[in-house]
């Protein structure tokens, strides 16, 4: 399975509860404690999952999270603007069934797969 999946979220019993879930799943999981933490570590990680109540706690914007390089799958209750990123997904809370894994795994599909596509370009 690929490197690590970051998680970000306020609640300590929600991000040890996707912890758990997605090391069931044979991912590497890291949980940091704030998302300044998980920015420090962004560069190691394959796909960082952030809560929608981590931005409005660290003042972040949607918008701003559209920047952060690689996969973000961002979960939230309702949002007045979506992100408009090709690397970003959006899951719904609460979360049903295996959501989170398979929006992971799509991720981690569309960016392996345009990395292909890009050294088949460059030999």
């Amino acid at each position: 399975m690929p490197g690590m999946i970051l998680v970000v979220a306020p609640d300590t019993a929600f991000r040890l509860s996707l912890r758990f879930m997605l090391e069931a799943e044979g991912f590497d999981v890291v949980v940091p404690s704030s998302f300044e933490d998980a920015r420090l570590l962004r560069r190691k990680a394959n796909c960082m999952i952030v809560d929608h109540d981590t931005l409005a706690a660290a003042a972040i914007t949607v918008a701003h999270l559209s920047e952060e390089k690689g996969p973000v799958l961002l979960l939230a209750d309702t949002l007045e603007e979506m992100p408009q990123a090709e690397h970003i997904r959006t899951i719904e809370k609460p979360l049903l069934g295996s959501a989170v894994v398979n929006a992971v795994r799509a991720l981690l599909d569309t960016t392996a797969h345009k990395e292909n596509q890009a050294l088949r370009r460059f030999p």
